[in-house]
């Protein structure tokens, strides 16, 4: 793989959360790295400390912008598409942006060459509702379950999985990473939008753990640095080879928690660590989105494919990456979020 070293490399949505842990991870390999984003996301900066690397260039700007894409894409042969709409709450009530996701990964597509090696970072949420069908782990090559088209909290997963197709049958070769819940330090600050840093808000405003239900609902969660670490080693795998290309993983760790179980960790833990005075209370039934769909479904990522291939396994446990995560927010003196109502837009998905 040493030719393949030093490669430039184009990361779109490179100033959110996994954009700067992917950029930091390519830079650090020797890689000059172009981050392009719209900042329109209130969590996303060109100031965060992964991105402060002299092999990382900034570039404000979007996937819609069409010319601009082109020329991106004609001076970066190694591309890792992340930019997308985040968080349950803004896809259900805003369909629209969301589905507008395509024309981006269109303008990529059809810029794409046998030459080029594209990365799509997908999502467990194209499996849907799969526990309802199917008792054991989710696997790539299983069926999509979404409720029917009036509930909207399927509009993100059906536009990931189209995105898929487009990426998959482009003429680079490619490689789809479905994410499984990867959390760290600085996710979603500060506007909480998915369930760990909805809980981190919570542990630092001193507000009760809202649950969606009763908390019974079964998720994985992958520390950031396997996440990365995964995704790279698919992204060398395909870079390898090629074309025609195409590959599907599921990244994430396959050791099972509740949402409930999770709460009650965190609350333990901002105790211990001094974030929050005392175990905070956990409600359920104390949170609802904006439309209500079918909460109670469970999620676990089967890895096997990953595990063959790539030689993949998560070493971050939940304790520990959920310790890594609030010892974060105390080393940098962090402050409760402004926009901390604790009923906000998180998501278990």
């Amino acid at each position: 793989m040493n030719e393949l070293r030093g490669e430039p490399m184009l990361v779109t949505g490179g100033a959110g959360f996994l954009g700067r842990y992917v950029a930091a991870a390519l830079a650090a390999r020797g890689h000059p790295v172009t981050v392009l984003d719209n900042l329109l996301s209130t969590n996303s900066s060109f100031a965060a400390q992964q991105l402060d690397h002299p092999l990382i260039a900034h570039q404000r700007g979007s996937v819609f912008d069409r010319e601009l894409v082109a020329d991106l894409v004609s001076r970066h042969r190694s591309i890792v598409h992340l930019a997308t709409v985040v968080g349950v709450e803004e896809t259900i009530s805003q369909t629209v942006a969301t589905m507008e996701n395509l024309a981006g990964t269109m303008n990529l597509v059809r810029c794409l060459t046998p030459d080029h090696a594209i990365l799509f970072s997908s999502s467990a949420d194209v499996y849907g509702a799969h526990s309802m069908l199917y008792d054991r782990p989710m696997r790539e090559t299983d069926f999509f379950v979404f409720e029917h088209g009036l509930v909207n909290r399927w509009v993100y997963p059906h536009v990931k999985a189209l995105e898929e197709n487009l990426v998959s049958n482009s003429a680079a070769r490619s490689v789809v990473i479905r994410v499984f819940n990867t959390y760290g330090p600085a996710m979603d600050y500060p506007d909480p939008k998915r369930v760990i840093p909805h809980f981190v808000a919570n542990l630092l405003t001193g507000t009760p753990l809202l649950l969606s239900g009763d908390g019974s609902q079964t998720r994985s969660f992958c520390y950031v640095d396997d996440m990365v670490r995964g995704m790279i080693a698919a992204f060398d795998f395909v870079r390898s080879k090629s074309a025609p290309c195409a590959e599907c993983f599921n990244i994430g760790n396959d050791d099972t928690v509740t949402i409930r179980s999770l709460a009650q960790k965190m609350a333990a833990l901002g105790s211990e660590l001094g974030l929050s005075a005392g175990e905070l209370p956990i409600v359920p039934g104390g949170f609802t989105y904006s439309q209500s769909f079918n909460d109670t479904w469970n999620r676990v990522p089967d890895i096997t494919h990953a595990r063959q291939v790539l030689g993949f396994r998560p070493t971050v446990s939940l304790d520990e990456g959920l310790r890594r995560t609030l010892d974060h927010h105390l080393r940098s003196g962090t402050r409760a979020p402004a926009r901390g109502d604790a009923g906000e837009g998180f998501r278990h998905g």
